[in-house]
């Protein structure tokens, strides 16, 4: 009798004892048991619904925009000075790219003509 053992779980020290037939007897800590009774009640959610029938008139606005397609060729034109070695040419640009072989008809070097609706 008189000896203590030492709980690691709980850090709690409970005596040693001995029994009546000399057999040592320690005592652990309670262990608790917690039993849960679950009782269900109902709990009636009532969401209102408010519907609005709406009669809508659609209005089709039907656009229209005739468009007369042509085409025109262009042909752009860039000089370039390669040197005198066919075998390795050392290319450069030496002149700005040309549109429509421009000949003084303005910037785009295209005519402009006004053209009638049909």
């Amino acid at each position: 009798m008189g000896r203590y053992h030492h709980d690691e779980r709980k850090n709690a020290v409970s005596p040693s004892e001995t029994s009546p037939a000399g057999d040592e007897m320690v005592v652990h800590p309670t262990e608790r048991v917690v039993n849960t009774r679950t009782r269900q009640r109902v709990v009636k959610n009532v969401h209102p619904t408010e519907v609005e029938n709406v009669n809508r008139t659609v209005v089709r606005n039907e656009n229209y925009y005739p468009v007369r397609n042509y085409q025109r060729n262009e042909t752009v034109v860039e000089d370039y000075d390669c040197g005198s070695d066919l075998n390795n040419p050392q290319c450069r640009r030496v002149s700005p790219a040309s549109d429509n072989n421009d000949h003084g008809r303005g910037r785009c070097g295209c005519r402009h003509h006004r053209r009638s609706w049909i």
